[in-house]
């Protein structure tokens, strides 16, 4: 054994563990999200949802705005997809507002 195996790498700084989600919550980041909505919807209505959420970006158009395009997008058999958006929206407001507290 060469002696530079004995030493222990330095300490990794520990992030803290992620609290559980309750089983059926299952949050995903948006990047994840995109993919599952375009894997559901037809062409043409994932390029209607990308704009909505563009024009949202760009401030061109309100959260409830959105939200109401969104859910006319998805129609009623998606509401899962539907209270996804909702949550990450949410989540991006309230980073926004944390940033902007500082």
């Amino acid at each position: 054994a060469s002696p530079h195996a004995a030493t222990p790498p330095p300490p990794k700084p520990q992030a803290p563990p992620a609290p559980a989600p309750a089983a059926p919550e299952v949050t995903m980041d948006a990047a994840t999200y995109y993919q599952q909505v375009k894997r559901v919807l037809e062409p043409d209505q994932f390029r209607e949802f990308s704009a909505n959420i563009k024009k949202l970006n760009a401030g061109q158009q309100s959260v409830d705005e959105t939200l109401e395009k969104v859910r006319e997008i998805f129609g009623e058999h998606r509401p899962f997809l539907f209270a996804q958006l909702q949550k990450l929206i949410r989540q991006a407001e309230e980073e926004a507002s944390q940033q902007a507290a500082y």
